[in-house]
């Protein structure tokens, strides 16, 4: 079956019906991701239109932030013209009240929250030649102990401790996926707070691996209180499950905020690397997948290369007793894109013997 070229042979109604399947893929960049990624809070002072211009444009770079992987956005060319008209980038906005974040939080304290297109964004990003972290990213789980008049307590989901929430307001700010533990019975037997302390990585991957996890953050420290005012001393650490290479941040003196933002830009600049597709040369990667026996998994394929926003065009060429030959345009280097087209389990890569004109693969619902 060939797309795109002259031919004259004649295709079954199935296959014709899988072609239109996958030509929409051609049109269409990655699904759209959850709401989080794309809607940006913040904080105002009133509802004028010259205080929804200034948090407009800094809800801009915060997206951009998460969208690129980058804790400082460049402000190149294309950056500044977007920050003049940031109304060119969203659908919608609406005043409510602050959900916490920023340093004039509180009960009455109003917030400005803004959906951001996915679609705008992303050229945006392309224009201005800027990274672009996959949407696609993995929960990491953040294991931290809490020293404060001699007793230790770990930060569990759904704590009401200041810096549980401060916590994963700044891993949003940063567009990181984060979670805290259940720490129900099973977990509290296993992880007590002297195992953080410890830094018994091993024992904490494993408590991890219930959630499906394998990115984890460990954060240790002492709180003191100064009048109204509580100070952490501690480190955090950020490592991959799989190879327990860590690197460190030690801290003294902060606020709840500033160590929940150090230890989301620590994370985020570890994490995001290796799923990070840079500006640059544009490649044509030829694939083969193998396993493709019906219309139902063709569609279900499509779908798939849908989610991902650095694929850029998909080309069908042939489908030929189960295997599908295609073309990927994208700015990622085939080691990068295999990567991450394998890291979920329903494309995995074969013998490169099994063809040799292209990267095999097989597809796996």
């Amino acid at each position: 079956m060939i797309f795109g070229a002259n031919n004259s042979a004649t295709f079954s109604v199935t296959c014709a019906w899988v072609g239109l399947v996958f030509f929409g893929v051609q049109a269409a960049h990655a699904s759209a991701p959850e709401d989080w990624l794309y809607t940006v809070q913040q904080p105002v002072v009133d509802q004028s239109e010259q205080r929804r211009q200034v948090a407009a444009r800094e809800a801009l770079l915060e997206v951009l932030s998460r969208v690129t992987g980058l804790s400082t956005v460049p402000r190149n060319a294309a950056i500044n013209a977007a920050l003049a008209r940031p109304d060119r980038f969203y659908s919608e906005f609406v005043f409510a009240r602050s959900d916490g974040v920023g340093p004039s939080s509180g009960e009455d304290a109003l917030a400005l929250q803004i959906r951001f297109q996915e679609r705008a964004v992303l050229d945006l990003v392309r224009n201005a030649k800027l990274p672009i972290w996959w949407s696609g990213r993995p929960m990491s789980m953040a294991w931290v102990v809490v020293e404060e008049n001699g007793q230790r307590v770990i930060l569990r989901d759904g704590s009401e401790l200041e810096l549980a929430a401060t916590l994963l307001q700044q891993a949003q700010r940063r567009g990181l996926p984060l979670a805290l533990p259940l720490l129900d019975l099973q977990e509290a037997v296993q992880v007590a707070p002297g195992i953080v302390w410890g830094n018994f990585l091993p024992t904490l991957v494993d408590a991890t691996s219930r959630y499906g996890i394998q990115q984890i953050m460990v954060g240790r420290m002492r709180a003191e209180t100064y009048g109204t005012e509580t100070l952490y001393s501690g480190d955090w650490q950020v490592a991959f499950a799989d190879d327990l290479d860590p690197i460190t941040s030690n801290f003294s003196g902060l606020s709840a905020i500033q160590v929940a933002r150090l230890g989301a830009e620590l994370a985020a600049g570890y994490f995001a690397p290796p799923m990070t597709i840079f500006s640059g040369d544009q490649f044509d990667h030829a694939l083969g997948i193998f396993g493709v026996s019906d219309v139902a998994q063709y569609a279900r394929m499509s779908d798939y290369f849908r989610q991902f926003e650095f694929v850029d065009d998909v080309v069908v060429s042939s489908i030929l007793n189960g295997r599908v030959n295609l073309t990927v345009s994208t700015s990622a280097s085939e080691k990068l894109l295999l990567s991450l087209l394998t890291r979920e389990g329903q494309l995995q890569l074969l013998d490169e013997s099994v063809v040799s004109d292209a990267i095999s693969l097989e597809w796996r619902d």
